[in-house]
């Protein structure tokens, strides 16, 4: 092992650095993305790295990259500056990038490890800045910044769409199927009507119906949504049952406070307003696989569940709520 070294200048240095990183991406003014340093987020450091997360919004898409921006130094891997693409995190757009993203002199491209993307400020530059005041060390970083996710969100807007016509019937045949398990699908506590006038059944990035969810003695009402969500801006994605806040104001928070995982669905409340159930990747994965009965019998235990777990979450929450 290497004796250790405690050089309190150099950490004091590291911590000077990410402040003036904050305020380079702070500062960016781009007619492409809108960047916006996150510097509380939990991963933003940690034992081989020190920075912050930046959000990358494409002004003409809308698209949403989330990016780590700082400085890495693990010893099996290249140390430096770095604007890092995980895939965790942008499932919809990290191949596209890795495939169109192109050459600029502002960074380096790493494509060493298969699901952490890399653009590097070039070791020159990096060197160079060390040491310059202030007010230079803000504009190489912030070039460095801007320069880095231009090209990401570039990289993502070249992606076109690839569709057959089979494609299409296959969007049909799914908003068939749901609309046929929602007719049957029959809870332990719960009921379902489908909503057929609603406009938003069918929109931009999902297929699917609204519907009236209830327990069995009309005593507790939601408005729900069932179907695919399928945007390539955000994820998830997948089959999913959802509630909003906006269709349930007097009863979505007695939902939301109450709401349990299950082994049939992942719960995911990323977005402050809605609750998404969606079926786990290995259910997904076993549907593609199956005939069209037992994909139908999959999809009815699917929404059995998650209409059961809604409502049994508001019931629970709705003598705190109703006081």
């Amino acid at each position: 092992m290497e004796r250790l070294n405690l050089n309190l200048d150099a950490l004091k240095s590291m911590h000077r650095f990410g402040d003036i990183l904050e305020d380079a991406i702070g500062g960016i003014n781009s007619d492409i993305a809108e960047f916006t340093a996150i510097r509380d987020a939990k991963d933003c450091i940690g034992r081989h790295w020190y920075g912050m997360r930046c959000g990358v919004t494409c002004r003409r898409s809308g698209l949403k990259l989330y990016l780590h921006i700082g400085l890495i130094y693990y010893p099996s891997t290249r140390p430096g500056l770095m604007a890092e693409l995980d895939e965790q995190n942008n499932k919809s757009i990290y191949q596209c990038i890795l495939q169109n993203i192109k050459k600029r002199p502002e960074f380096e491209i790493n494509r060493d490890e298969p699901v952490y993307f890399k653009l590097f400020m070039p070791d020159d530059t990096f060197m160079s800045m060390s040491g310059r005041k202030r007010g230079e060390q803000l504009v190489i970083l912030r070039q460095f910044v801007q320069s880095a996710g231009e090209s990401m969100i570039e990289a993502a807007y070249e992606e076109g769409f690839k569709l057959d016509y089979t494609n299409m019937a296959d969007a049909l045949n799914l908003a068939n199927a749901f609309d046929k398990v929602l007719n049957e699908v029959d809870g332990d506590v719960s009921k379902a009507e489908v909503n057929y006038l609603d406009k938003d059944n069918f929109g931009q990035y999902s297929i699917g119906f609204r519907y009236y969810l209830s327990d069995k003695n009309d005593t507790c009402k939601l408005y729900a949504y069932f179907g695919a969500i399928f945007s390539y801006k955000k994820q998830p994605a997948g089959i999913f049952a959802e509630i909003d806040w906006f269709s349930n104001q007097k009863d979505f928070d007695a939902a939301f406070d109450n709401m349990e995982e299950s082994p049939l669905y992942d719960l995911s409340v990323r977005e402050p307003k809605f609750i998404k159930l969606f079926m786990k990747d290995a259910m997904m994965d076993e549907f593609n696989r199956a005939d069209y009965d037992t994909q139908i019998s999959m999809l009815l235990r699917f929404l059995k569940e998650c209409n059961d777990q809604m409502i049994k979450a508001r019931i629970k929450g709705g003598s705190r709520h109703e006081k």
